[in-house]
């Protein structure tokens, strides 16, 4: 049985000169059966090095999805770090300002914004001023938009509720971009009640002008619109309620909020959807905040024509079809400030007095 392939292939040697077609048959046959050898084995080695070449790819992408994993971890943790170094301050001299609004804003970049946040209770809360209200909103508004935390959104939003008595709603680097056009549904429902007092806590604490009304209106409006629960709706309501008095005797019928034009009318409707919480606490807390501020705005009876009023209302940039206030600008303004304080601070003598 071994012999037979050899004997067919020999055999045709064995023929007389009659038999050269069927020679050059057998020949044209084994030619064609060693060029398929060939081929499939050439095949067969680039098969094995595609998939060897393959393997080799997905573990060198492998290696470097772990590296940069590595040196983020690496990065957090140098800044987490760096960040015990805001409560250090060098010698006599306590911390500088634009080294603790840099470390912050860098936390906030490495998704450390709960971190962040912590430290402005000691560097911000209550009247400590060792980092600027810019700052301080820029990272309650990165930890505000951190989805994947909660709690940390309510963190943020304690804080600021907390500070609220500092902050004036008609400046733009004085709102997180939550109370200003960009409300997230959601919020948890601390988180949202929690925003809603401080923007009325702001409110409330500056004096009553025409500026000051036309902006929380409208933002008031904003959160009554972006958010689907009927008992938020209703709470946002009855406080656009108190405004509308004053509004209609004002006699403007549209208002910017961003890109968007919002009209009297629709302010309006939103007042219309005023209704009674059912838990009985929050209803009288919600009750105490229309009625203040209905006397805030019955209190307007001047114009604010200080420099920058007439764009604060509103904001250029847009997400989609909803109103995005500009922070990313603010925070490369905030950024720069930095930047120079620190270059200031380096290009100081060390034996300098101030």
């Amino acid at each position: 049985m071994v012999g037979t392939p050899i004997v067919l292939l020999l055999k045709p040697f064995q023929l007389g000169n009659a038999d050269a077609p069927r020679l050059a048959a057998v020949l044209a046959f084994v030619g064609v059966l060693a060029t398929a050898l060939v081929a499939l084995t050439g095949h067969f080695l680039n098969r094995q090095a595609s998939l060897r070449l393959a393997h080799e790819s997905e573990r060198a992408h492998q290696r470097l999805v772990q590296e940069h994993a590595d040196e983020e971890r690496r990065l957090r943790l140098d800044a987490a770090m760096r960040a015990g170094a805001l409560f250090s301050p060098s010698g006599d001299m306590p911390a500088d300002p634009a080294s603790a609004a840099s470390d912050l804003l860098a936390l906030t970049r490495l998704e450390q914004a709960d971190l962040a946040v912590a430290l402005l209770v000691d560097l911000w809360d209550k009247g400590a001023e060792r980092v600027s209200t810019e700052t301080a909103v820029l990272v309650i508004d990165a930890a505000l938009r951190s989805r994947a935390k909660p709690n940390e959104q309510l963190v943020a939003a304690e804080l600021l509720c907390r500070n609220a008595s500092r902050l004036d709603s008609c400046q733009s680097l004085h709102r997180p971009s939550a109370i200003d056009g960009c409300w997230d549904p959601t919020f948890g429902p601390k988180t949202k009640l929690m925003l809603l007092d401080a923007l009325v806590a702001m409110t409330l604490s500056r004096h009553s002008h025409e500026h000051a009304l036309r902006s929380v209106a409208v933002r008031l409006h904003g959160i009554w619109n972006g958010d689907p629960d009927p008992r938020v709706r209703g709470c946002v309501g009855t406080l656009v309620d108190a405004l509308i008095p004053e509004l209609r005797r004002l006699g403007y019928t549209d208002f910017m909020q961003g890109n968007q034009r919002v009209m009297l009318t629709e302010m309006e409707a939103a007042a219309a959807a005023a209704s009674a919480n059912p838990d009985g606490f929050l209803d009288r807390i919600v009750a105490d905040r229309r009625d203040r501020l209905a006397g805030w705005a019955r209190a307007c009876d001047t114009v604010d024509f200080d420099p920058g009023r007439l764009g604060t209302d509103t904001s250029a940039a847009t997400q989609g079809s909803r109103a995005v206030p500009d922070h990313a600008a603010d925070q490369r303004a905030v950024m720069a400030l930095v930047a120079r304080c620190a270059s200031s601070a380096s290009a100081t003598p060390p034996h300098a007095h101030p």
